[in-house]
């Protein structure tokens, strides 16, 4: 069963530093290029030239982004940009945002969690991970040894047991970090008192937890921790949030696809007719709320170009999940695998690899790119579901790639642990 401590954190000095908005980032997975340069020119400072330093053509063995961060990290301790804290604590982390007409409140708390080395059944993963990116993230763990960015993570609490006691300290006491980014309000606390962790560390024990985000970076510490062998490395640094559909925001990832070999229009409708209601209109409006307005049902918007915009409602769930093969009920019943194991695999038959399809988060510009003809076909989904998420994890099964967009996602740099 997972277990989690309190730790002490490395945190930004506000003597040093007097606007935090300029030095925190979004995780690393989820910056582009041009991004990284904004950022590095926010401040001297900013936690990206640690998560995500920039690559130059004349970096080698001896000098690369993973010297460079931990050259970075250092000379920041040492100048005490980056200060060690004055106590071991679990700190509260709350981000208050709006979306779709409300606003919403998560709250979560950050501590150490120790690392399933071998029992892995109370650390339940849903996503498939990649050699790459785990390299990446293991040569920064080894030059810096720090964790620089927390693993998100949800677990069970059907009575608000650890939310209360978080809820409690939030009115009790000011948060040591309050900004604004891009809308959402960023909150921390620190709690110190030893009855609250303690209260806190119980109540863990016995409870599993999912990795919402950050699949790499778990994964990455369990890698580093059975080649260190050290005490210390055996946990990570994890945010934890309560599983609850209410207060967590799944955002939907739309596909774009590239080549679709000597389909053309009529043939594609034609095979989906056999097995969805499909709804043509004539504007893109339609073809982004309709699938919505079916979200109880396996509804997708698809658009190929041209004036005519559909909605594609599945008709024959049971021929669906035949041709799905392998896999429990709660898998064959996601939007992303009917989509990726049905439609595209099976009833189109189109190539099902990385550099055939672009994965868009903003479903204008899905349809946007679709209409200038750089991709042939844009499918638009509604999001999967986080009892959905739960239910697959649980089978030990694993989503297809880009299934799930927790938003907001949890800032970097707000606390460091170091190992």
């Amino acid at each position: 069963m997972p277990s989690i401590r309190p730790f002490k954190a490395i945190i930004y000095n506000k003597k040093k530093v007097k606007d935090f908005t300029k030095v925190v980032a979004p995780p690393y997975d989820v910056i582009p290029p041009a991004m990284q340069s904004a950022l590095y020119k926010k401040h001297e400072n900013n936690i990206v030239r640690l998560i995500l330093g920039k690559i130059k053509k004349s970096d080698d063995v001896s000098s690369n982004r993973y010297t460079r961060a931990k050259e970075f990290f250092d000379a920041w301790l040492n100048k005490d940009i980056l200060i060690e804290d004055d106590g071991e604590a679990i700190y509260i982390y709350s981000q208050k945002y709006k979306y779709d007409g409300k606003i919403i409140e998560r709250i979560g708390f950050i501590s150490a969690l120790k690392l399933e080395l071998s029992d892995k059944k109370a650390v339940l993963p849903h996503e498939n991970t990649l050699q790459a990116p785990k390299a990446d993230r293991l040569n920064l763990m080894r030059s810096v040894s720090a964790n620089l960015s927390p693993v998100f993570m949800l677990y069970q609490d059907d009575k608000d047991e650890v939310g209360a006691i978080l809820k409690k300290v939030m009115k009790a006491t000011k948060p040591f970090i309050d900004i604004s980014i891009d809308g959402i309000r960023n909150r921390a606390w620190k709690i110190s008192r030893s009855d609250a962790i303690e209260k806190i560390e119980r109540f863990m024990t016995d409870k599993n937890v999912f990795i919402a985000d950050g699949h790499h970076r778990y994964e990455t510490a369990i890698n580093y921790a059975n080649e260190t062998g050290s005490e210390n490395s055996k946990y990570t640094l994890a945010y934890f949030c309560k599983l609850d559909d209410d207060s967590l925001t799944i955002l939907p990832t739309h596909r774009l696809i590239k080549d679709i070999g000597k389909l053309t229009k009529n043939d594609i409708l034609e095979k989906l007719n056999r097995y969805f209601i499909v709804e043509e209109y004539p504007s893109a409006k339609k073809c982004i709320s309709r699938p919505k307005e079916l979200r109880d049902y396996h509804a997708f918007g698809m658009y190929m170009g041209g004036k005519k915009f559909y909605c594609l409602k599945l008709n024959k769930e049971n021929a669906a999940r035949t041709f799905m093969g392998e896999g429990s009920q709660d898998w064959k019943s996601l939007d992303v695998a009917i989509l990726h194991k049905f439609i595209i695999q099976n009833v189109l038959d189109i190539r099902d690899e990385d550099d055939n399809i672009e994965f868009v988060k903003d479903a204008d510009e899905a349809l946007t790119l679709a209409g200038k003809g750089k991709f042939k076909i844009a499918f638009l989904l509604n999001p999967t579901k986080v009892s959905q998420m739960k239910k697959v994890a649980e089978h030990g099964e694993k989503m297809p790639r880009k299934a799930t967009y927790f938003y907001p996602k949890p800032l970097s740099g707000l606390v460091i642990r170091k190992i």
